[in-house]
């Protein structure tokens, strides 16, 4: 097996215990969604002269940053490292 599958394993072993929902959490909403919409937030900021950033704004795409990140990014990422793991686990013929 290659080492970079087995490094996989390892790790997958202990984040998976965290279970499908947490993983969705952390990874989507925490890794991907908040700092996506920072960095959106700040392109707006500094070179869109028509910002006009507001408490309603903001909050209304963090609730829509994180619930695509959740979903999109979270829970698609799941089932794509639960798939190779799954694929990794198998016996080989």
């Amino acid at each position: 097996m290659d080492p970079r599958d087995e490094k996989f394993l390892k790790a997958w072993t202990v984040r998976r215990k965290s279970g499908k929902w947490s993983y969705a959490i952390n990874v989507g909403v925490f890794m991907f969604a908040w700092p996506a919409f920072v960095i959106s937030e700040l392109f707006k900021y500094f070179l869109l002269d028509t910002y006009q950033p507001s408490m309603d704004r903001i909050i209304t795409r963090l609730i829509v940053w994180s619930i695509s990140g959740f979903q999109v990014f979270g829970l698609i990422q799941w089932k794509a490292q639960e798939k190779r793991f799954e694929d990794l686990m198998k016996p080989k013929e």
